[in-house]
């Protein structure tokens, strides 16, 4: 009985791994656009980053507020960004530059 109930389970398995769609893929890190990253934002496991000076992002950073980037396929993380009333700034290769106000 176990030997079937183990065949049943592995079958099923396999027959669930076949019809799983491929996910999506994930943007191209912040980094391989040139960006540098402080920290996940707004949360350790957020999908967004907080972006540091560089070359490309100087001209954006202000002392009333943080520079973050999200990946611009994260739709909802950027509606949230802009539902805290973040104003988006430019897009860098696939991440989107929002200046969110600190006051």
């Amino acid at each position: 009985m176990k030997l079937l109930w183990s065949l049943m389970v592995t079958s099923s398995l396999l027959m669930t791994g076949c019809t799983l769609e491929e996910p999506t893929p994930a943007a191209a890190s912040p980094e391989a656009s040139g960006l540098v990253t402080v920290r996940p934002y707004p949360t350790p496991k957020g999908t967004c980053q907080v972006i540091g000076e560089n070359d490309l992002t100087v001209e954006y950073l202000d002392d009333a507020a943080i520079l973050v980037g999200c990946p611009a396929t994260a739709t909802d993380a950027i509606a949230f960004r802009l539902a805290e009333g973040g104003m988006q700034l430019t897009q860098i290769g696939e991440w989107v530059l929002f200046s969110q106000p600190l006051r």
